[in-house]
């Protein structure tokens, strides 16, 4: 199976013509082996004469030994006129033989300015709704395939390869002139942003079309993978709410991703956690919880679950947030106080359950679920599943490929000092502090890395173990963020170090706290871990 540049998850068509150059690249990647690439789409510039020119390549074709074969389609109408095959868009025509000879020229011209003189290109009509009833001068019969052809395309694109290969390098650099990547310094920040921007672009389907789905219950339970857009789902729900004037709220189990989402939530939306509703319920009832109390929060939960039973409604619409961390009673007393027409709907991801719960079903729900990751680089994706960190294979939406998670293993009792050096690796290639999360595998009682003050000469930013009298989490003031897996969980961040990664055996609770940790970077992985724990994951990779 060939790459393709991009996929084409990032790119829909919008005219006939352009559906039909889906069908070419679509069957060029799937068609061809292993070792070719695909790029589509390309915008080329160049000077003639001391005049500008630009134009546009359908799509360049690259063999394993680096030939470049230029691929023209021409759908739909074409017309037959005295200087050849012209294609008519709109008030203007395009002589077709003209078009491929300049991108043919300019393509070798641009080469040659590469250093790339001993690349060979070549040319191929693609005319898939045409049957070429005659041979023209203009173009070799191997050089068209029409429609009687289209089965053998695959075929031709390798007929009309030479065997004789450029070397290695050579054909780097011709990917990289293709794909427009400069030889300067990358602003690591700009393209942090780009990656950020496209996935929250591409994760809003499940935020386009759930809330049209109704049903007279009013109950949805949505199972979706990590980086498949249920924030923005949540979102959307608690806009559309506000916008009604209904009463909404948000309740979610980790107190850091309630706070994020009181950032970007409606004013008139009750954003919380459940223990936070808790510790609400006990102040009504005239008690002032100790939070120094051992299992504080746990009685506190228990007694509001006990009297949400007879407790007035209060919302119109219900989002839950991360249940599979949930108690079942905690759900059940949350969608008590649900007003009787109201819409609860409860989202989370089984494959990121790290706390012992017992499962529960919602029999009159609906049942959506979504394995689609749109925040996950691609490459971060595919080390999810040959590793089988999940029950179920996640499927990589996101337009960036992204790097390999890279794996830096240490000797017993050096795992500090490689999360160091790894910090100091990207910093040293234009991370900012601020973009990297360094998430510990470790419990925070048995972190050495979330009890240094600096890490890689960098303050830290980190929970501190307390909590002031309203309940909220002290941090210390630092630029570098240092959390546990399980107080990130449903955050993410652009680069994430997952570290202290150590075990002395690969079971579910380790599967599951390593796709938490995987499945938080946006831009890339870094996952600094035990030489015991490598051989166990290599093991499980096969």
């Amino acid at each position: 199976m060939a790459v393709l540049h991009p996929t084409l998850h990032a790119r829909s068509a919008l005219t006939a013509g352009a559906y039909r150059e889906l069908d070419v690249l679509r069957e060029l990647e799937d068609g061809l082996p292993g070792g070719w690439d695909v790029f589509h789409n390309l915008d080329w510039a160049s000077v003639f004469n001391g005049r500008p020119q630009v134009g546009e390549v359908d799509i360049a074709v690259v063999s394993p030994g680096g030939f470049l074969l230029l691929v023209e389609v021409k759908a739909g109408a074409i017309d037959e006129q005295d200087r050849g095959l012209v294609k008519r868009y709109g008030n203007e025509t395009s002589d077709i033989g003209a078009q491929l000879r300049r991108n043919h020229a300019a393509l070798l011209s641009r080469l040659k300015d590469a250093s790339l003189r001993d690349v060979r290109a070549g040319t191929l009509l693609v005319l898939p709704d045409h049957h070429l009833q005659a041979p023209v001068l203009a173009h070799t019969p191997e050089g068209i395939v029409d429609a009687a052809a289209w089965a053998q395309l695959c075929a031709r694109v390798q007929q009309l390869v030479p065997w004789q290969a450029v070397g290695d390098e050579a054909r780097g650099r011709l990917l990289d002139f293709l794909a427009n990547r400069f030889h300067v310094v990358p602003d690591v920040s700009v393209q942090v942003g780009q990656v950020q921007r496209a996935s929250a672009a591409l994760a809003s389907g499940l935020a386009t079309w759930v809330p049209s789905v109704q049903h007279d219950s009013g109950l949805y339970v949505v199972d979706a993978t990590a980086g498949s857009g249920k924030t923005q789902l949540a979102l959307a729900l608690l806009r559309d709410a506000h916008a009604a004037r209904q009463r909404s709220a948000y309740v979610c189990f980790n107190r850091p991703l309630a706070d994020h989402m009181a950032r970007i939530a409606p004013s008139s939306c009750v954003v919380t956690t459940f223990h936070e509703l808790a510790v609400e319920h006990a102040r009504r009832q005239g008690e002032e919880p100790d939070f120094r109390q051992p299992g504080i929060h746990e009685r506190l939960a228990s007694s509001f679950a006990d009297d949400a039973a007879t407790a007035q409604a209060r919302w119109d619409l219900l989002v839950v947030d991360e249940h599979q961390d949930f108690d079942p009673a905690w759900v059940q007393a949350l969608l008590g106080l649900l007003a009787p027409q109201g819409r609860a709907y409860v989202m989370g991801d089984p494959a990121q359950q790290v706390y012992a719960r017992d499962g529960f079903a919602l029999p009159d729900a609906v049942a959506i679920r979504c394995m689609d990751n749109f925040r996950s680089p691609r490459k971060v994706v595919e080390a999810i599943n040959m590793l089988r960190l999940a029950p179920q294979a996640v499927q990589a939406r996101s337009p960036f490929a992204g790097d390999v998670p890279g794996f830096h293993t240490h000797a017993p009792g050096a795992g500090l000092r490689a999360t160091e050096d790894c910090i100091r690796q990207l910093l040293g290639q234009g991370m900012q502090p601020e973009q990297i999360a360094v998430i510990s595998f470790a419990g925070l009682q048995n972190s050495a890395v979330l009890k240094a003050e600096a890490l890689a000469g960098l303050r830290t930013r980190r929970f501190r173990g307390e909590y002031d009298k309203a309940g909220n989490a002290l941090f210390t003031q630092g630029d570098l963020l240092a959390e546990t897996v399980y107080r990130f969980k449903g955050q993410s961040a652009p680069v994430v170090v997952l570290c202290e990664v150590e075990f002395a055996e690969l079971g579910e609770k380790e599967l599951r706290k390593l796709f938490v940790g995987f499945t938080r970077a946006q831009f890339r992985v870094e996952c600094v871990l035990s030489e015991p724990a490598a051989q166990l994951l290599m093991a499980r990779a096969g």
